[in-house]
């Protein structure tokens, strides 16, 4: 049999409760302004990609169709009849 506790054991323990964390870095007061698409100066130089806004997604079509081909390819290479078995 356990031995049965008491009400006053329970009283005399007390939480303890963490003091609120100081924030890293101060809160910026005028964050309206600012806005997430930032347009670039005249004297800027601007790459590739900022000149030419079609070619990040047909790259990235193209790397897709080069990696399943490439897949395609290996797998028969390896003496694979069909890639997808």
């Amino acid at each position: 049999m356990s031995t049965p506790t008491h009400d006053t054991d329970r009283a005399r323990t007390t939480a303890v409760v963490p003091a609120p964390r100081k924030a890293a870095d101060p809160p910026v007061d005028d964050a309206s302004h600012r806005s997430g698409n930032r347009q670039t100066s005249e004297s800027e130089p601007l790459g590739m990609f900022g000149r030419h806004a079609w070619l990040i997604p047909a790259l990235g079509v193209a790397s897709t169709i080069a990696v399943f081909v490439s897949m395609i390819l290996l797998t028969w290479i390896a003496g694979g009849g069909t890639p997808f078995d």
